[in-house]
């Protein structure tokens, strides 16, 4: 209960009502327009004219918490494998699925 009274205390009231909940794993636009996936750490209530928003953990271990409109969380259907977001093995960092051949560390073969 302590860590659910430091959330509260850190970002505010829960919201009773939510599409998505704690501790779901969400794929959603950021702030800078990326599409990118973490975990739902607190869902906030709405306060003044700012509605329900999503604090989300990327899955990015060097981010930090986003704060996610409802609009903004990306649905099953809306992702394409093509568009999903993989980690590169060549350079680790994120990247489409359908582009990690074309990254500038790939060592590709001549």
């Amino acid at each position: 209960m302590n860590d659910l009274e430091d959330l509260a205390k850190t970002y505010g009231p829960s919201a009773p009502f939510s599409e998505h909940k704690r501790g779901e794993h969400i794929s959603y636009t950021s702030a800078e327009g990326l599409r990118s996936s973490g975990t739902i750490v607190w869902v906030q209530a709405p306060f003044q004219s700012i509605g329900v928003r999503y604090v989300v953990a990327p899955d990015d271990p060097n981010g930090f918490v986003d704060f996610v409109a409802p609009g903004d969380v990306i649905t099953q259907e809306d992702v394409t494998q093509d568009e999903a977001l993989v980690r590169c093995p060549y350079c680790n960092q994120m990247h489409q699925a359908n582009q990690v051949e074309q990254c500038p560390l790939n060592p590709k073969e001549v």
